[in-house]
């Protein structure tokens, strides 16, 4: 049984692959950013510095543009707030 090797494509010098073919992965050090190429030719952000941020910052508590973390009875601290009576 032999060893297969990934080699994920990497970038210093660019914040996004220019092309990627389809399951083909690249890493940006300058936007700290992952990617992944679909079939359609598309560069999809995958993952990164700024998710793994994301991720950390959760919190119980209504804090705006974090995530909500919820406590091990499903349990979070939010306010809604219904603008225009609700309706979008």
């Amino acid at each position: 049984m032999s060893n297969t090797v990934v080699q994920i494509l990497r970038s210093y010098a660019n914040t996004a692959p220019p092309r990627l073919p389809d399951g083909e992965l690249a890493y940006s050090y300058v936007s700290n950013n992952m990617f992944i190429g679909d079939k359609y030719g598309n560069i999809i952000k995958i993952g990164g510095e700024s998710f793994v941020k994301t991720v950390d910052s959760a919190t119980p508590e209504d804090t705006a543009n974090t995530l909500v973390l919820r406590d091990e009875n499903g349990v979070a601290n939010l306010i809604l707030t219904l603008v225009d009576g609700g309706r979008f």
